[in-house]
């Protein structure tokens, strides 16, 4: 009973995240242990930096839905914790975003990496970064949408 309910979880969020309509897979770790609340405030900061970057100074006026957008899992956290986004990136001609994303996580961390992807097989990917809701360790807490940063 208890796995068809951990089942149907995965499956809503596969859902949810596939709605948003992503345009980007990115692994964003610290590559060092901490805590659920602290991986939570480090993704914050890193939606807003992107965001300035991308969008302007202005960012934080704009409407959610020309902000980078997108659903985070994070995983691993009593050991190397890290989290998967699933991202809807503003359209924003040429700018480099693997290389972006890079410059502004390790701006956040002390030795922090990323892994940048567009989609071969979205579903797939998507079920791989949920695969921690089938565990009985699994917190609701490991699960951030970007827009819970944002003001309006």
């Amino acid at each position: 009973m208890e796995f068809n309910h951990r089942e149907r979880l995965q499956a809503g969020y596969i859902e949810l995240a596939m709605q948003m309509q992503p345009n980007a897979y990115v692994t964003l770790a610290t590559n060092d242990t901490g805590t659920i609340d602290e991986m939570t405030r480090l993704i914050g900061k890193f939606c807003g930096m992107m965001d300035r970057d991308l969008l302007g100074q202005k960012w934080h006026k704009l409407p959610a839905e020309q902000r980078l957008s997108g659903i985070f899992f994070i995983e691993h956290v009593a050991t190397n914790i890290h989290a998967h986004g699933i991202l809807r990136f503003p359209d924003v001609g040429d700018t480099d975003l693997p290389l972006l994303t890079a410059r502004k996580w390790n701006r956040l961390t002390k030795a922090g990496s990323t892994n940048f992807q567009s989609f071969s097989d979205m579903e797939r990917c998507i079920g791989y970064c949920t695969k921690e809701m089938k565990s009985f360790l699994f917190n609701g807490d490991q699960v951030v949408l970007a827009s819970q940063f944002m003001t309006h």
